[in-house]
């Protein structure tokens, strides 16, 4: 019998994941857990590599996209390996963490959690030490397996080179091999480098890559207006790129005060896309023209709801917590984050509009918060990778 995969989030990954798994074994047991079916399913979709410029058409089933609480319930009861692709917002990651707990209970499976190096990170921590997760083969993702946007029928997405993950569990092959059977490709496995999760914490970028550059005064006046930018190559102008480079740096920063070495922001585009760093981050940001073509909010209303300002925000709150710990100074970021509500407040939302993860406890150190990160992982040795 063929492995039970359901992805879990039929949004611009979820749907990427979906037809790379029917591109490459079309017969695929895989099934998708959607609040809504696309209007694509049951249509064939369209996907082209923006980097090598294939095209493939890839067929689908309506019948593989599940709404109803008993079908999905039965899927994921049944399933060999879920793959987590909802957004890293508290109330919509705590609902399916809870979910799964209760119907995974004490099952050996592999969980795959997109994003799961995010600002959650900490909260998933405490929240996989449940006895009924005990079995579970975890894989955490630092952000997603591509840069993709899903429009109807039509997808484009690029491979990452090389994906950061972290692991819970007793053996991180499972969780790595179970993903790459059910994208039908064992390559991927070369994609991954295996990081501690207290590594993987400080790899959110969301906090100013996304929220700082749709919320910056002028570009809000653009999308008021109703104009739409390519949101990374032509979002960022060079005084807005020296506060993002000023909050890249700091992030790198509070990383080390941890001990762990993180990469900036230009790094990480060239380990993941061989995209080479330009002489500074503005420059570097506006020659990804060709890379990224992630487009603003059409909308003020759009922008409200974006997942840029929901899912990111609270992973500034998680890495300034990280910062109160070790005492390190973030000043561009703490001012940025002074500043939300007047940014909110322009678009009509309050900083009392998003949600937010728990705050640590009050007593918790450096080290406590490693252990509470890493004491449940295992690790490759030389010989086992």
């Amino acid at each position: 019998m063929s492995d039970r995969t359901v992805v879990v989030g039929g949004g611009h990954v979820g749907l990427t994941l979906y037809a790379d798994m029917r591109r490459t074994r079309p017969t695929a047991n895989v099934q998708v857990v959607s609040s809504r079916v696309p209007d694509s399913a049951g249509a064939p979709l369209t996907m082209r590599d923006i980097l090598t410029e294939e095209v493939h058409t890839v067929p689908s089933r309506r019948t593989d996209f599940l709404q109803n609480d008993r079908a999905v319930s039965e899927a994921l009861a049944a399933a060999d390996c879920v793959v987590v692709t909802v957004p890293d917002i508290p109330k919509v990651r705590s609902s399916v963490v809870s979910r799964l707990l209760e119907l995974l209970a004490h099952r050996p499976v592999s969980i795959v959690m997109i994003r799961g190096g995010q600002g959650g990170a900490l909260w998933l921590a405490e929240h996989l030490a449940d006895p009924r997760a005990a079995a579970w083969e975890v894989l955490l993702v630092e952000d997603s397996l591509y840069g993709c946007r899903a429009q109807g029928s039509h997808i484009e997405y690029k491979r990452k080179d090389q994906i950061g993950a972290a692991h819970y569990g007793q053996d991180p092959k499972l969780p790595l091999e179970a993903l790459a059977r059910a994208l039908g490709e064992p390559e991927w496995l070369s994609r991954f480098t295996l990081r501690t999760p207290s590594e993987l914490v400080f790899d959110p970028l969301g906090y100013y890559i996304h929220t700082a550059v749709a919320l910056d005064p002028s570009n809000v006046v653009r999308t008021a207006r109703g104009e739409r930018y390519l949101h990374y190559s032509e979002g960022i102008d060079p005084t807005l790129g020296e506060q993002l480079n000023a909050m890249d740096t700091e992030r790198v920063a509070l990383a080390a005060s941890y001990g762990v070495e993180s990469e900036t922001f230009p790094q990480i585009l060239q380990r993941q896309y061989g995209h080479q760093p330009q002489s500074n981050f503005y420059a570097t940001m506006a020659a990804t023209r060709d890379l990224y073509r992630s487009l603003s909010p059409s909308d003020v209303e759009c922008l409200r709801l974006s997942r840029t300002l929901r899912e990111d925000i609270p992973a500034l709150f998680t890495m300034l917590e990280l910062a109160r710990v070790q005492n390190v100074p973030m000043p561009t970021t703490r001012a940025f984050a002074d500043a939300l509500p007047y940014l909110l407040d322009r678009i009509g939302l309050a900083i009392t509009d998003i949600e937010r993860y728990p705050p640590l406890a009050r007593g918790m150190d450096g080290e406590a918060v490693r252990r509470l990160l890493d004491d449940r992982t295992k690790y490759l040795t030389k010989d086992d990778s």
